[in-house]
C-alpha cells in the first residue's frame, strides 16, 4: 500500500436515508483470519441501526479457535446519541451482552445460557463511546466524534461491555492522504487511536467517514475493506 499525503477540506456527510453495507477482511500476520460485515439502516422512527456479523480464527499456541458473534447498535435520529448495543456470542458457551442508555446512565447486562450473570450501571457521560474488542466498524463512530476544528489529541471514555467499565481512549488526526491499493486510489483521513496502555492502532476513513483500513502492528493485524483487496 502506498500513501501519498495531501490536504482536503473535510469529510462529505452521508445521507441519512442511505442503506450502507460493507465487508472487511481481517488479516493476522498477512494471512486471512476472519471477516466482518456491517449493514446500516434506518427504522420508521428515524433511529439508525447498525448490525454486523463477525468470524475470526484466533491462535492459542498451536491451536486455532474460531470466534463467531453478531452485534446490533442503535443510535437516535441522525446517528448522534447511543441508545442500545447488543453483542451475541455464536460459538462456545452461548451468551449475550446487552447495553442500554437511559436517564444519563449506561447499563450492561451479561447473560449466559439464558441466565443473568451480572448487571452494571454507571453514569453515561457526554464523551462516552463504545469501541468493543474485535468490532471494527465502531471506529467510524469514534472518528465522527473527533472535532477536526480543534485538531490535536482528543480523549473519550470507551465503555467496554465485557468489563462493564470505561477505559480512556485517545484519537489524534495524523493527516489527509491518498491511499493506494493496487490500481485504486482512496482519499482518506488517517488517525491514531490509543486505548489506554492496551494497544495503539492507526486507521483511515474515506471522504464519507467510512473505515478503509485499520492496522495494529504489534498484533500483526490489518482490517481492510474487501473491495480494496487484489
Amino acid at each position: 500500500m502506498t500513501v501519498l499525503f495531501l490536504v482536503f477540506s473535510g469529510l462529505t456527510p452521508v445521507a441519512a436515508n442511505d442503506l450502507y453495507t460493507q465487508s472487511y477482511v481481517i488479516l493476522i500476520d498477512k494471512e486471512i483470519a476472519g471477516t466482518e460485515t456491517v449493514t446500516e439502516e434506518k427504522d420508521s422512527s428515524g433511529a439508525v441501526i447498525f448490525t454486523s456479523e463477525h468470524e475470526l480464527s484466533v491462535s492459542e499456541g498451536t491451536a486455532k479457535n474460531r470466534m463467531a458473534f453478531s452485534t446490533r447498535m442503535v443510535f437516535s435520529r441522525g446517528a448522534r446519541d447511543l441508545q442500545t448495543y447488543f453483542y451475541r456470542y455464536k460459538t462456545g458457551q452461548t451468551g449475550n451482552l446487552e447495553v442500554f442508555v437511559r436517564n444519563d446512565q449506561i447499563t450492561r447486562i451479561l447473560t449466559s445460557d439464558g441466565q443473568a450473570l451480572s448487571e452494571v450501571t454507571a453514569p453515561f457521560t457526554s464523551n462516552m463511546v463504545i469501541v468493543d474488542y474485535n468490532v471494527y466498524y465502531q471506529y467510524e463512530h469514534l472518528i465522527r466524534r473527533y472535532d477536526r476544528r480543534r485538531r490535536g489529541a482528543q480523549a473519550f471514555a470507551n465503555f467496554i461491555p465485557l468489563i462493564g467499565s470505561d477505559i480512556p481512549i485517545k484519537v489524534t488526526l495524523l493527516g489527509d492522504a491518498i491511499l493506494r491499493f493496487g490500481e485504486k486510489d482512496v482519499e482518506a483521513s488517517r488517525f491514531q487511536v490509543e486505548l489506554a496502555d492496551i494497544h495503539t492502532v492507526t486507521l483511515s476513513v474515506d471522504r464519507n467517514g467510512r473505515l478503509v483500513i485499520l492496522e495494529n502492528p504489534t498484533q500483526g493485524l490489518q482490517v481492510i475493506r474487501r473491495d480494496l483487496l487484489p
